[in-house]
């Protein structure tokens, strides 16, 4: 047993969770029928179903149960319609008949219940996690296999943490080890971004697959034909591919909630502007915020979520427009095509490219996971997190810190710029200041 191995022994230990897939197979046959030969109620058949899976409640309370999924353990929230749809398929499977609606509700309240209150705390995430020293990256397939990246190395291998799927989540292109960073410019086939902004889209994806933040806001602009469309959805592929890669704006508060806890990378689609509300909420989920929303048939009690994402933004007005807003995005403005392809050769040609690329970005994890501690960057640039891994793990993708810092510090300005040219009252005072140091009056 490698120093690895022991790591992962030892966090399963300390979380109560056991070595082999967490999900309980003792006890008797399940009964279908009393003593007496009369059917015994729905509900009570359910929960006998419900308690031989491993159930457990979240660090936030909230009730899980891991069960067997074709050779994954899957993890499903209790009170979700996909555990309620499991226990409907394994009554009908036991008794040849369907269960109703009310008995799966009693049943699913006192399996909550004794999640809440019996089961042992573990922590579940959402793609990626961090565990000691090592991150974990779920790659989504049906093996239930994950990316362990420590300082030493990365490898593939059974999943050490509870990760959960939502939102249609589905699997990673498994990555293939890459001897040289050359393997990582095959990325620009397929994102169409100007050779000085490419360092900063190798950044932001390595800030993207870190368990936590702060992360830079991916902003792509461009005229109709510049491909950011299809440069947000190879983003998004890269990081946390699902059958739905993008999404419209969200209407309100409550929409971006959803959306930023059912996936682990927001892209939005042809977003045309942002009202205060939403930069406001986009602010909190790139650098940590508590999003607040009245709690569904009350009037007094409020939800609060705190929550980091990487958010990916596309469209051809530029809705960064305010100060704090703009002061967290990576502003790229996509040049025209040069060469078109279709969408299927696109498709081929990713599928070709993408393990290739993961690989050297697992690389880059690597080094960042070894030097972002040590590092040093002075002077110190906003969302210095953020920098500091992203200067630690570049060289392995062929970049330097001190091209990633120019670039950086030439983008923030160039994002400054944008931003007083947006305000009026901003340009008043830049046009009024032409020419003068300094004026009182």
């Amino acid at each position: 047993m490698d120093a690895l191995d022991e790591l992962i022994q030892a966090h399963r230990a300390r979380r109560g969770a056991a070595v082999e897939p967490p999900v309980r197979t003792d006890g008797a046959p399940i009964a279908t029928v009393t003593d007496e030969g009369r059917p015994r109620p729905q509900a009570a058949v359910l929960i006998d179903i419900g308690v031989r899976h491993h159930l457990f409640r979240d660090e936030g309370g909230d009730p899980y149960a891991s069960v067997i999924v074709g050779k994954r353990a899957a993890v499903l929230r209790i009170d979700g319609s996909e555990y309620r749809e499991l226990l409907g398929r394994e009554y009908y499977a036991l008794t040849g008949k369907g269960a109703n609606r009310n008995a799966v509700g009693d049943a699913v309240s006192t399996l909550t219940a004794k999640a809440k209150y019996d089961g042992p705390v573990e922590p579940v995430f959402l793609r990626a996690a961090s565990i000691d020293a090592a991150l974990v990256i779920d790659l989504g397939d049906d093996t239930g296999e994950a990316v362990i990246v420590t300082a030493d190395g990365w490898r593939i291998g059974p999943a050490p943490v509870h990760f959960r799927r939502a939102g249609k989540a589905s699997a990673m292109p498994r990555p293939v080890q890459a001897e040289t960073h050359a393997d990582f410019a095959r990325l620009w086939r397929h994102v169409n971004v100007e050779p000085t902004d490419r360092v900063l889209v190798a950044a932001w994806l390595l800030a993207a697959l870190r368990p936590t933040g702060p992360y830079p806001i991916m902003l792509l602009i461009g005229e109709q034909g510049t491909g950011k469309t299809s440069a947000s959805r190879v983003l998004k592929r890269l990081t946390d591919p699902s059958l739905s890669l993008l999404r419209a704006p969200p209407r309100d508060v409550r929409d971006l909630l959803v959306a930023a806890t059912n996936a682990r990378v927001l892209a939005l689609d042809n977003l045309s502007g942002a009202n205060a509300e939403l930069a406001d909420s986009l602010c909190r989920l790139s650098t940590g915020g508590a999003l607040a929303e009245r709690r569904l048939y009350t009037n007094d009690e409020e939800l609060l979520v705190e929550i980091q994402r990487p958010v990916i933004l596309n469209g051809i007005d530029d809705p960064a427009t305010r100060p704090d807003l703009a002061d967290r995005c990576l502003h790229l403005l996509l040049p025209p095509l040069k060469t078109r392809q279709t969408e299927r050769d696109l498709a081929q040609q990713f599928e070709a490219d993408a393990p290739a690329i993961i690989g050297c970005l697992l690389n880059a994890l690597v080094l960042a996971q070894r030097d972002h501690a040590s590092i040093n960057l002075h002077p110190l640039p906003r969302m210095a997190d953020f920098a500091k891994w992203a200067a630690a793990g570049l060289p392995a993708l062929g970049y330097t810190a001190g091209e990633f810092l120019d670039a950086y510090q030439r983008n923030r300005a160039e994002l400054l710029e944008t931003a007083i040219d947006a305000s009026p009252v901003a340009s008043a005072l830049a046009r009024f200041m032409d020419g003068r140091d300094q004026w009182t009056g």
